[in-house]
C-alpha cells in the first residue's frame, strides 16, 4: 500500500491510449471494442496539455496508462520515452491485462522505471478464464513471473461481482505464490447498455466481500507475507477502521479516453469536453461537472454520518451508473444512519 500514499499529493491522470484490446472480459466498460487509435502526434498533444495543467497547479503528476490493453498500443513506448525525459514532474503505471508480458516486454518496461504495473485476475482458474477468456489464468501467471525477475512492482486488481466476490481468498493465494507486491479491489459497475447490472454486490454482500478482504489482509499481516493487501477504495474502512476513503475524480483525477474526450473517470464517464476542441486546463477551470465534483457535495442521506466529510457518499461511480445521479448514499454502505 506504501505507493498510494506517494500518489495523494499527485494529479493522476488516466490515460486510454486506445480502445484496442486482445481480450473481450465480461464484464468490460467497452462495447464496441472498435480499434480506435490516434496518431502519435495526438497523444502527444495530450501529453503536453497534462503537463501545461500540472505548471499551472503546481503539482507533480502520475499517469496510469490503460487502454484497451495498452501493450497492443504501437506508441506506448514513444509516449514513454516522454515521460521519462519528464521523470522529475511525471511518474507512471502501466495497467494491463497482464497477457502480453513476455521477457524481452518486462525488461524494456523496466528500463522506464514503472511505479508500479497493475494485472488483472477475477478469481480461480474457472472463473477467471470464464470472465477473462481461456487461458488467461495461466497467461497472467507468465506474466507476473517476467515482471517480478525484473524487480518490478506488481499488482494484482481484482474486480467484485455477484458472480466472482467469494473468490478473493483464491486471488491472494496466487499472488503469494508469484511473489505479487500488492492486492488491491474495488465493487463492479454496471456501465454500458449490454452490461448485466444485476452482477453488482448489495449491501449484504458487499459486506460479506469486505469482511472477506479483512479477513485475508490480516492473515498477511499476522504472516508478516511480502504480498499486501490494501483496502482504500470506498467503504472499506468500515472493515479496517483507516481513514475514509473519498472520491477524487474531477479534482486530483481526470481521465481522457481514446478518442481524446476527458472524462472525470472512466467508471464515471460523463464527457465534460475534447481536448482536440478545448484544451485541459480550460476544463478543469471551468468546466460546471468537474467544478461540482471539487466541491465535495454529501448526499443529503449521508448528511448526519460521522465519516461524511471524509467518505463523501462513497462510490460515485457506483451511484452514478444506477440513479444518473450523485446525490445518494452507497448501496454497499452498512452504516445505519439514525436522523
Amino acid at each position: 500500500m506504501w505507493w498510494w500514499w506517494l500518489l495523494v499529493k499527485r494529479f493522476v491522470l488516466q490515460w486510454h491510449l486506445s480502445e484496442y484490446c486482445n481480450l473481450k472480459c465480461l464484464h468490460c466498460y467497452q462495447e464496441s471494442h472498435k480499434p480506435i487509435e490516434l496518431k502519435y502526434e495526438q497523444l502527444v498533444k495530450i501529453y503536453e496539455q497534462f503537463k501545461e495543467l500540472l505548471n499551472d497547479l503546481k503539482m507533480k503528476g502520475h499517469i496510469n496508462i490503460t487502454g484497451g490493453e495498452p501493450l497492443c498500443n504501437p506508441y506506448l513506448f514513444k509516449i514513454l520515452d516522454l515521460i521519462k525525459k519528464d521523470q522529475d514532474l511525471i511518474t507512471f503505471s502501466i495497467l494491463t491485462n497482464g497477457t502480453l508480458i513476455n521477457e524481452n516486454i518486462a525488461k524494456k518496461l523496466k528500463s522506464y522505471n514503472p511505479y508500479y504495473v497493475q494485472v488483472s485476475l477475477e478469481g480461480g482458474k474457472k472463473t477467471n478464464d470464464y470472465i477473462r477468456g481461456k487461458g488467461t489464468y495461466k497467461k497472467v501467471a507468465k506474466g507476473i513471473i517476467n515482471l517480478r525477475k525484473q524487480d518490478i512492482f506488481t499488482s494484482i486488481s481484482f474486480t467484485a461481482t455477484r458472480l466472482n466476490y467469494k473468490e478473493f481468498p483464491k486471488v491472494v493465494k496466487y499472488a503469494k505464490k508469484y511473489d505479487v507486491n500488492n492486492v488491491w479491489s474495488d465493487r463492479y459497475i454496471p456501465l454500458g447498455d449490454n452490461i448485466d447490472k444485476n452482477m453488482s454486490l448489495n449491501y449484504k454482500q458487499t459486506r460479506e466481500y469486505l469482511a472477506i478482504m479483512n479477513k485475508e489482509r490480516n492473515k498477511l499481516i499476522k504472516e508478516k507475507s511480502h504480498t499486501t493487501i490494501s483496502m482504500y477504495r470506498a467503504l472499506q474502512f468500515q472493515m479496517t477502521n483507516d481513514f475514509a476513503y473519498g472520491c477524487t475524480a474531477g479534482d486530483t483525477l481526470l481521465t481522457v479516453m481514446e478518442n481524446g474526450d476527458l472524462v472525470p473517470c472512466r467508471r464515471m464517464p460523463i464527457v465534460v469536453g475534447n481536448l482536440f476542441e478545448t484544451k485541459m486546463i480550460d476544463l478543469y477551470k471551468n468546466n460546471k461537472i468537474l467544478k461540482r465534483l471539487r466541491v465535495k457535495k454529501i448526499p443529503d442521506e449521508c448528511l448526519s454520518c460521522e465519516h461524511s466529510e471524509m467518505c463523501h457518499g462513497g462510490l460515485k461511480c457506483l451511484t452514478y451508473a444506477l440513479y444518473n445521479d450523485l446525490n445518494h448514499k452507497d448501496i454497499g454502505c452498512n452504516i445505519d444512519i439514525v436522523k
